[in-house]
């Protein structure tokens, strides 16, 4: 393709445009969309696996950096002084990123037809809690995952759990609990 080694390295090792996954500027990336529609039923499965005594998990509202993540960067970067059609890079500091605090607000408007403002993170979390009876959708299945080993999250759960495969960071915080094996398929 006309690359050469030096050259090729260089677009590797190129970060890109904003949208990277691991930045608040996710939702910018094509794949977020996908992606965040199954973590999200991922979790609404955690809740109820928690709210029938099968696994614990702390549910305290907080963000944290983990030690053995490379693009983990601890940074806030303010792109609002860089110009379009420019090269110059932003201001950036380490910080927690805008959007991730508990009380931090989402841009959305008539996400219910009871909407009275907008939502913070924390009050979307609550409303889209299993046990919600005004939220507007379900899922048709929480546990049954195709990818997994037998359909089943928690079946996948034990295959790694007893092959030594690390299923979860090791360096999380403590609470962050992991699933327990016992949990019901």
């Amino acid at each position: 393709y006309g690359f050469s080694h030096d050259d090729l390295l260089d677009e590797i090792c190129h970060v890109g445009s904003p949208g990277e996954m691991f930045t608040s500027a996710a939702p910018q990336d094509p794949t977020f969309w996908p992606l965040h529609g199954n973590a999200e039923r991922f979790v609404q499965y955690l809740r109820i696996l928690k709210a029938n005594g099968n696994i614990t998990m702390d549910e305290t509202w907080g963000y944290y950096h983990l030690s053995n993540i490379p693009s983990d960067d601890h940074l806030v970067c303010d792109w609002s002084g860089v110009k379009e059609d420019e090269l110059d890079m932003p201001n950036c500091y380490h910080d927690t990123c805008p959007g991730h605090k508990a009380d931090d607000l989402l841009p959305f408007t008539g996400l219910m037809t009871n909407q009275d403002g907008l939502y913070s993170n924390l009050g979307f979390y609550k409303l889209t809690n299993p046990d919600n009876d005004e939220l507007p959708y379900v899922y048709d299945s929480l546990s049954y995952w195709e990818g997994c080993d037998g359909g089943s999250l928690m079946k996948q759960y034990e295959i790694s759990l007893n092959s030594g495969v690390p299923v979860g960071p090791s360096d999380a915080p403590a609470g962050a609990a992991a699933p327990s094996a016992s949990a019901p398929m």
